[in-house]
Order: C-alpha cells, then sequence, then structure tokens
C-alpha cells in the first residue's frame, strides 16, 4: 500500500514488520486451567483403564466399565484439590492439612466402596466384572481395612496435587497480568491526559491572539473549539472509537487552524481507502498534527503548508505529516511531548506492531506512522 506523490504529498512504502510470535496463545489463564484440569480428569477416568494391562484391550465391556468406575470416582478427587488442599496447604494451614489427611483418606475410601455398590447393583454392568467387585466385599469393613489399592490411590492424589499446582500458577499469573494489563491502562490514561491539556493550551493561545487583535474570527473559533472540546473529553474516555469519527475530528481540528489563517489551503488532509467500520484509539494523531501546526504554521516561514494523508487497507494504516524544516531548528520536532507521547502509546498500545519512522530530506520534515491492523 503507498500514498503516491500529490499536491505534494511524499510517498509512503510499504514498512516491513517483524514476524508475530505465531505461537503466542490467545486463550486466558483461566481457560489454560481448565484445558489442564480436563486433560487429567479424562486421562484418570478414561485413559489410566487401558494402561493398567493388555488383558482388557481385549475385553472391552470389561475396560467400559472401569471407565464408568472410574468416573464415578471423580468427586472426591476433584474434592481433593478444589477444596482440600486450597483450604489447607493454599492457605499455609499445614498442620490442619495432616490433622485432615486421616479424614479424607477414610472418605475417599467411603466414596470408592459406595461406586463399587453402585456398579455390582447396575444390571447393564458385564456379570463377570460385577463378580470381581464383589469378591472384594466393599460392604463389609471387616474383611480389609482399604479396599482400594494403596499404591494406586497414592499416585491419584499425587496426580491431583499435581493439578492443583497447575492450577495455582495459572491463576496466580492470571492475577500477575491483571495487575500488569491495570499498570497498563493507567499508563495509557496518564499518557492520553497529557495530550488535551496540551491541545487546548495551544488553541488557547491562539485565540488569545486573535482577541488581542480585535479579529472577527474569534467567534468562529470559539463555536469550532466548542464541538472539539466535547470530542476531546467524551470520546477520549474510549478505549477505540470509529475511524470515521477521528477523522471528523482531525477536519474539525485543521478548519479550526485554518481559521487562523489568510491561506484556507494551508493545510491539505488527504484520505484513502475505506475508514469505515474501522476502529482506532482517540487523539493517537493529534499530537503528530500538532507537532506539525507548531513548528510550520506558528513559525515565521515565507512558505507555510502542512500536508497530512491517512491511508488504510484491509492490513495495515498508515497515517503521515509533513511540514518545512524551521531552518534555525532543524531537529526541534523529533523531540516534545508529542512525538515522545506517541511513541510510548503505541508500545503499549500496538507492540511488535507500528513502526514510527522520522525522516528530514529536502527541507521538509516528516513522521510516518504504520499499524499492522491483524495481529
Amino acid at each position: 500500500m503507498g500514498i503516491h506523490r500529490k499536491n505534494g504529498y511524499l510517498p509512503i512504502s510499504n514498512c516491513s514488520f517483524g514476524l508475530m510470535n505465531f505461537f503466542a496463545s490467545s486463550i486466558t489463564y483461566r481457560q489454560k486451567s481448565r484445558v489442564a484440569e480436563a486433560s487429567y480428569l479424562i486421562f484418570v477416568s478414561v485413559l489410566s483403564p487401558f494402561a493398567v494391562g493388555l488383558q482388557l484391550w481385549g475385553n472391552l465391556p470389561f475396560a467400559l466399565s472401569l471407565v464408568l468406575l472410574n468416573i464415578l470416582g471423580l468427586p472426591v478427587i476433584i474434592l481433593f484439590y478444589r477444596l482440600y488442599l486450597p483450604y489447607t496447604i493454599g492457605n499455609k494451614r499445614y498442620g490442619l492439612f495432616l490433622l485432615l489427611f486421616p479424614v479424607y483418606i477414610a472418605l475417599y475410601e467411603l466414596w470408592g466402596r459406595f461406586a463399587s455398590l453402585l456398579m455390582i447393583a447396575l444390571p447393564f454392568i458385564p456379570k463377570g466384572y460385577r463378580d470381581n467387585l464383589s469378591y472384594a466385599q466393599p460392604a463389609d469393613f471387616t474383611h480389609r481395612y482399604f479396599n482400594q489399592t494403596i499404591g494406586y490411590t497414592s499416585l491419584v492424589l499425587l496426580a491431583a496435587t499435581s493439578i492443583y499446582v497447575i492450577r495455582l500458577l495459572f491463576k496466580n499469573q492470571e492475577n500477575l497480568s491483571t495487575v500488569e494489563t491495570e499498570k497498563l491502562r493507567l499508563e495509557l490514561d496518564h499518557l492520553k491526559s497529557q495530550v488535551q491539556p496540551h491541545f487546548f493550551f495551544n488553541t488557547l493561545n491562539n485565540m488569545y491572539s486573535l482577541s488581542v487583535q480585535g479579529s472577527p474570527k474569534t467567534s468562529e473559533m470559539i463555536a469550532d473549539l466548542s464541538g472539539i472540546m466535547r470530542y476531546v473529553l467524551y470520546n477520549s474516555q474510549q478505549e477505540k472509537v470509529l475511524l470515521q469519527k477521528e477523522v471528523e475530528f482531525i477536519k474539525s481540528y485543521i478548519h479550526l487552524e485554518n481559521v487562523r489563517h489568510d491561506d484556507a489551503e494551508a493545510i491539505e488532509f488527504l484520505i484513502q481507502g475505506d475508514i469505515n467500520d474501522l476502529e482506532i484509539e482517540p487523539l493517537l494523531f493529534l499530537p503528530l498534527i500538532e507537532n506539525a501546526f507548531e513548528h510550520s504554521l506558528q513559525k515565521v516561514l515565507s512558505n507555510k503548508w502542512v500536508k497530512l494523508a491517512l491511508a488504510v487497507d484491509e492490513d495495515e494504516l498508515i497515517f503521515q505529516a509533513a511540514n518545512p524544516v524551521v531552518t534555525i531548528t532543524p531537529r526541534a520536532q523529533e523531540g516534545g511531548i508529542g512525538l515522545n507521547n506517541v511513541r510510548k502509546r503505541l508500545q503499549l498500545l500496538y507492540p511488535h506492531r507500528h513502526q514510527l519512522t522520522v525522516h528530514q530530506a529536502d527541507e521538509v520534515f516528516t513522521v510516518t506512522l504504520t499499524i499492522q491492523l491483524k495481529k
């Protein structure tokens, strides 16, 4: 995409962006936690029966019966890592953990015996499998203390502990991400708030200058400024606005600036592409425009002009501001609140998806902002 030379506009070529991190995950930490938990539960209840021995592969009804028995045992396992561990270990109640652990083991054993008795009562379970469960005598507590294998129980609880740790890790990462996001939002709000007083300060200075001169344009500027103030004060509070509204704001600002000058064509604004249905962060271009106005239209120059251009396609957005260089301070435009503010906001809003270039040649100062629209 390019903005071709027209009416003094400088050419804009495609900007090369680095490759996006293809493997960056878009799911949230909470979703990752749920995926890990679901994977564990599926393994314990469905996959593990087929790993205990090759004999089950030749007897599918028995294998499915074992799957059902494991599924019936899931509630007490979920209780372990969702309630028992968070309430004890999660709150650093290690003594309580040791005190309640025998209680939990007793509950785990009772639940296992209940699941076995339920399976024995189900008529669709193969008779041979029910006979095997009956041989363990789950209803007889005098037969043996543990109806379930101690080794298998320990392995299941150890795996459940791992899931608790994974869930805790994802939760901490989510909390950290939330804090970082809030910090970035506050920093963005601070940067955005810097734009508003800077903009109004410059505009009010211009109005004061005209009022001192007794210019009839003062009332017209006040009328234009009221509409601009309404947009700046209210729309700037939103995270994003329609690009079409931002363009209308720029046009209003250009008209306000043209009122101060005898040459109504000193500022040109070219638009290429479809700006409908596209959203952008509010006031993102304003510092670039103010920077061009301040270092061209407000200086004593024989040739005053500012060229603004906006080009949009499906993949990227390009905004360019160009103005003649002030001979006395040729590099003065590169500093100040304007460009520094934009750089910081772009780093927060479009990391690895933007490029801001400053170019000076043939006594023309040009700032080009390119934003990759697709992540």
